[in-house]
Order: structure tokens, then C-alpha cells, then sequence
């Protein structure tokens, strides 16, 4: 019997997002905001608290300050039934921030690194990973540290027999470092948005993307906003439309989908549900402030999709049979 449905290994910081300016500030002078929100942050903790929030036993491998805003990250994790057991305490460096400003359909960020920039291979408990099912990590490129032992982790996590599902995040840097290829060959899910597919993969169209990724990670999930997802396995290719819903702040809404589908993943289910689940999740994320502050239960998931149910119908397009 294992003791964790899903174990993360990613970076934290808190969020603090504003709302409601005009427009991008300028050089020596200040905008004013009409709101804010000082929440939980980062993406691996989003899809942590979130894929608990719909009734899985997760697990957290991290690194937090021995400071106030990494008191504030542990309180929230385990508020969210988060067992964070395995987050080491530095005293030696500052938890990371992020300061987001947030528009209805685009952001900008400013972030600290902080201490996530220091967990590698040698911090994670490799005990603790056997006791999950899966395997989640987010933020590749913002996790210097982890990089080089990325790849070995993933190969014993699949060796342990656990499934497995990466998101890899931005790339401050700019350079996109292919070492990711060696982690994709381990890979059950690569999940990926739209800019960061065509960066990583050097290719000219998202479809393309799709295809030269699927030749390595099993299934392929390429996010692409209001536009929807593009998806692919073995078998078949598929295009989702986004759920219309009010937006307020898209902040998180990648990790809530990813939330969605690897629940449903973790489930068995075919893979339209998984499509289905994931743009629920992560549609209901950005009706308020924040990744996890919206964030639904169970039962809040299955009666959106039942009143979206004439939607529902409009939305899968199988493109064609990939054999």
C-alpha cells in the first residue's frame, strides 16, 4: 500500500499579485493597483495544494527560508493537507517571492529566487518518492539546482514503477537548455505552454512541437490560454477549446490544469476526460486572485462540467490518428 498518491519535487515562494493597473509601470513613476493578494506561490505548490483540494494524498519535496515567508508556505501547504515532512528549512538563505502584476488576459513578473535555486538530487529522499504512485515536477528551468540530477531522478522514480509528469515553467535565462530531452525519454505527461513548447523544441508551429516532443514523452499537453490545449499520444491528436468563463487573474491557471488532467490520468481515464478536467480546473482558477484561492473540490469540478454539459459538446476536435 503506498502512502502517497502523487509526491512533488519543485521549488516554492509566496505570490503577491496585483490587479487592476492601467497599464505596465514606468521608469520613475508609480501605478496604483485596485487590489491585491498575498498568496501561496509557485508552480509546483499550485498543483500540489490544488490536486490535493480534489481528494488525492500528496506529498512535498522542497526547500523553504527559515523566515517568515517560509512559515507562511508550510502553513499553507498543510492547511491544503499537503504532507510537507520532506521541506527542508535553510537558515542560510531567503525564501523566494514573486511579485505578479496581473491583467485580465496577460501578466508580468518580477521574482527572488531565493533558496529554491539550492535543492538537488542530494535533498530529495528517494524512500519517500517510492512511497507514491506519481511523480510531479514543475519549473525545470527555474530549478538550476535540480537540473543536473533531473534526468536519474526521473529514471528511478520510473524504475520504482511510478508514473510521471513534468511541466517545465519559463527560462529566465533565455537559453532553454536541451538536458530537458533527457528527462522527456522518462516522461508519461510533458506539459508545457504554447511559448515555452516552441522555445524548447526550436519549432515553428505548435502542432510540430506536439509531434517532436511526443517522439520522446508518452503523452504530450500543450497549453495555449484561451485558445485552448493541443494534446498527444500514441494514438491520436487532439484540440480542446478553453470553458468561457468570467477571468479575474489567470495566475496559476497552467498548474490548475495540470491538476485536472494528471487527477484524471491518476484515475484511468480516457483521455478527453483528462482534456476535459484539466480546462475545468484550470477556468474555474481564474475567476479570483491567485493559483489556489478558487481552486474547486470534487464536487465543485463535477457540477461545473454538468452546467457547461451544451459546451462540453463543441469543445473536443479530434484531428487525426497518428498511425
Amino acid at each position: 500500500m503506498k502512502d502517497f498518491d502523487v509526491v512533488v519535487v519543485g521549488e516554492l515562494n509566496v505570490d503577491l499579485i496585483l490587479t487592476g493597473l492601467s497599464s505596465l509601470p514606468e521608469m520613475g513613476k508609480c501605478k496604483l493597483s485596485k487590489d491585491m493578494c498575498f498568496t501561496l506561490g509557485s508552480a509546483s505548490a499550485i498543483f500540489a495544494s490544488n490536486i490535493s483540494s480534489l481528494g488525492l494524498k500528496v506529498g512535498f519535496v522542497g526547500k523553504v527560508g527559515d523566515d517568515d515567508l517560509g512559515d507562511f508556505i508550510l502553513k499553507s501547504l498543510k492547511k491544503n493537507n499537503v504532507d510537507a515532512s520532506q521541506i527542508i528549512r535553510d537558515k542560510t538563505a531567503k525564501t523566494g517571492i514573486c511579485v505578479s502584476l496581473s491583467f485580465p488576459d496577460n501578466y508580468a513578473m518580477a521574482s527572488y529566487a531565493g533558496v529554491r535555486e539550492t535543492l538537488t538530487l542530494s535533498d530529495v529522499n528517494l524512500d519517500y518518492i517510492s512511497k507514491a504512485r506519481h511523480l510531479h515536477m514543475s519549473s525545470y528551468y527555474l530549478q538550476t539546482g535540480m537540473q543536473e540530477g533531473c534526468a536519474e531522478l526521473f529514471e528511478t522514480a520510473k524504475e520504482m514503477g511510478l508514473t510521471t509528469s513534468l511541466d517545465p515553467d519559463t527560462d529566465p535565462s533565455g537559453q532553454w537548455d536541451e538536458t530537458i530531452f533527457e528527462v522527456l525519454k522518462y516522461l508519461d505527461i510533458f506539459l508545457p505552454n504554447e511559448t515555452e513548447a516552441r522555445f524548447i523544441s526550436k519549432c515553428d508551429s505548435t502542432e510540430s512541437a506536439l509531434d517532436f516532443f511526443n517522439a520522446m514523452a508518452k503523452i504530450v499537453v500543450i497549453k495555449s490560454g484561451q485558445k485552448g490545449v493541443w494534446v498527444k499520444n500514441r494514438e491520436q491528436k487532439i484540440h480542446a477549446d478553453a470553458f468561457d468563463v468570467d477571468v479575474n487573474d489567470t495566475t496559476g491557471a497552467g498548474d490548475s490544469f495540470n491538476s485536472g488532467f494528471i487527477y484524471q490520468f491518476y484515475k484511468g481515464s480516457p483521455i478527453e476526460n483528462c482534456i476535459l478536467w484539466g480546462n475545468a480546473c484550470a477556468a474555474i482558477s481564474t475567476t479570483k486572485l491567485g493559483g489556489t484561492t478558487a481552486f474547486p473540490n470534487l464536487v465543485q469540478v463535477e457540477q461545473f462540467l454538468k452546467d457547461k454539459n451544451e459546451q462540453i459538446k463543441r469543445l473536443i476536435h479530434i484531428i487525426n490518428d497518428s498511425n
